[in-house]
């Protein structure tokens, strides 16, 4: 996220989308970081609606200054912000498509006036559809984009696409969390330094070796031998549990602020918020659910591999705990070591 940010603070910025993948969400935040006096002009949503919004990210609401105008209006929006832009140290435009009769006016509008404001504050403009012209003139380009799995669950996107400030980035996970905002994921990067071995919980877990920030796979044949693993593992360890599909869930004997069942993706992304920020602070981290996933999802199932993958900086190490049975290829791709119990 950070190289998205950075990006987002210079220049002009286009976020794009589908409906409903939370562009308007991203820009607040992006905004939210570059500025402390924003000029917001909407012509989709009222300034009571984007307070909601500014709240839901995480943003300060105090440092946007809404102005919504009817897209009846048009040719009174470039006018206004023209007379009122010296007031403000950055500028949103939702959606800039609002602005312009049509696409030949809008890219007109683009290049021939915001793209010009852009030299001297950040501009960022909520883009919808894909309007070639606008992506090409624009200094940074965003896509925010979700899908729904097989589950039901919703998953977010965000990839800097483009920026003649910084390289483009990897396709970043995130998710919005009350109370918080905006949460990203960030995929594990192992730093490339000498291993930490681990020899005591080398033993404790019945591998032949183990380092810091692996993935260790424990397999069985029933719920009861790995939940007994398990608690043997928390007996010694600090560890949280994150039961990734409920019908796997272990019947473990846990306190109950160091068990969680995720019931969607954003139950996962809260936990592995709660760990980067040092909200909770298990040694390790175990799992389960995993093989069942990819039997229902496939190849999607990487998502929730990534999620669990992020977090290894911030444990010592990372158990994934599945019953026997058909599949699991993405899912045991990841582990660093596997065993039987």
């Amino acid at each position: 996220m950070f190289i998205i940010q950075d990006a987002a603070a210079r220049g002009f910025t286009a976020v794009y989308g589908p409906p409903g993948s939370g562009k308007t969400s991203v820009a607040a935040k992006l905004a939210d970081k570059v500025a402390n006096r924003v000029l917001w002009i909407s012509t989709n949503e009222t300034p009571g609606a984007l307070k909601g919004t500014f709240l839901r990210v995480g943003a300060s609401a105090d440092k946007f200054y809404v102005f919504d105008f009817p897209r009846s209006f048009r040719g009174n929006i470039a006018k206004f912000i023209a007379d009122h832009i010296h007031e403000y140290e950055a500028l949103v435009v939702d959606t800039v498509n609002g602005i312009a009769p049509r696409e030949e006016k809008l890219e007109e509008l683009v290049h021939g006036f915001l793209y010009q404001l852009s030299k001297d504050m950040p501009i960022i403009a909520v883009v919808e559809g894909a309007p070639k012209q606008v992506f090409y003139i624009a200094d940074n380009l965003i896509r925010v984009n979700y899908k729904e799995n097989a589950l039901g669950h919703t998953i977010r996107y965000i990839k800097l696409v483009k920026s003649r400030f910084a390289p483009p980035s990897e396709r970043y996970l995130f998710d919005f969390l009350e109370g918080v905002g905006l949460v990203y994921v960030y995929l594990n990067k192992k730093p490339m330094v000498a291993k930490t071995a681990l020899p005591e919980d080398a033993s404790l877990l019945g591998v032949e070796e183990l380092y810091r920030s692996q993935i260790v796979g424990i397999y069985g044949a029933d719920k009861k031998k790995l939940a007994e693993k398990l608690e043997e593992l928390a007996a010694s360890r600090e560890v949280f549990y994150l039961s990734l599909f409920p019908p796997t869930t272990l019947p473990v004997e846990l306190d109950e602020d160091k068990v969680r069942v995720a019931t969607t993706f954003r139950d996962i992304v809260e936990v592995m918020y709660n760990i980067y920020s040092g909200r909770i602070k298990p040694k390790v981290l175990a799992v389960s659910g995993l093989r069942d996933l990819e039997r229902l999802l496939g190849n999607d199932v990487v998502d929730y591999v990534n999620a669990v993958a992020s977090v290894t900086r911030f444990v010592d190490y990372v158990v994934d705990l599945e019953l026997d049975g058909g599949g699991g290829w993405v899912t045991e791709t990841f582990l660093d070591a596997k065993i039987r119990v």
